[in-house]
């Protein structure tokens, strides 16, 4: 709670005093005044996502402590999901002039069992976070899909900035932010990882992180008991 109350405190004062200066008439330039309002939407639009993400983390919550699942399990290629989450981010990933690296087996050996829509998260909160800590130019981002003996292993990596070894015990926890090593206006709830996590764990998998600074980031996710689709001769028709 005292965690929440920090991050939502901010937006809120700075909403609060452009409010007051509107109201109190020290803003009358037309063009500061919507300028004014810009930056009240935007914080507006933070504390929408913060709110947001903390009732995602608490249903899921509820869903690996015992609760409820709210998840609505199909079989669907994850190349594809991955793929809708690249096209969705293509803005971001052109602005900062990276490249995406996709290996996945052929054959339906992509397909797993799961909620779309979280995963859909997953992989949007994975990608979004190593565009937004890494600086233009030379950033490679991969998806890797492989199979072990009844389990399948996505990987995400990328060959940016890397975490410190003392961050990593740390990183899927609530509101937890590396420190910030090369900007300050990297801006996030401080919760996507943290979600990350309990959409895996919630789909009984695992993640793990593992980096080396200015070298590579490397999240990987295991799903475990694993059934790859098999191709099954047609049934002949009944006489």
């Amino acid at each position: 709670v005292a965690n929440a109350s920090h991050e939502l405190r901010t937006p809120l004062s700075i909403i609060n005093g452009y409010l007051e200066n509107l109201l109190d008439g020290v803003i009358e330039d037309p063009a500061l005044t919507r300028k004014s309002l810009q930056t009240m939407q935007k914080h507006g639009e933070r504390i929408a996502r913060i709110v947001e993400d903390m009732l995602t983390l608490s249903k899921f919550e509820s869903a690996t402590d015992g609760g409820t699942s709210a998840l609505r399990e199909s079989s669907f290629s994850c190349r594809e999901c991955v793929m809708d989450v690249v096209e969705r981010l293509a803005p971001m990933i052109e602005d900062k002039r990276a490249q995406i690296d996709l290996r996945f087996p052929s054959g339906g050996l992509d397909v797993i069992q799961g909620d779309r829509f979280y995963w859909d998260q997953i992989f949007f909160n994975l990608i979004e976070n190593a565009l937004k800590e890494n600086q233009p130019g030379n950033l490679v981002i991969g998806v890797h899909f492989s199979r072990e003996e009844h389990s399948a292993v996505i990987q995400l990596r990328d060959n940016g900035v890397g975490i410190p070894r003392a961050d990593l015990p740390f990183i899927f926890k609530r509101f937890y932010r590396v420190a910030k090593h090369h900007s300050q206006k990297i801006k996030g709830t401080g919760l996507g990882l943290s979600i990350v996590r309990r959409a895996v764990e919630a789909h009984h998998g695992t993640i793990s992180v593992d980096s080396t600074l200015g070298v590579e980031t490397v999240f990987t996710i295991r799903l475990p008991d694993f059934v790859p689709m098999e191709k099954t001769a047609p049934v002949p028709a009944a006489e």
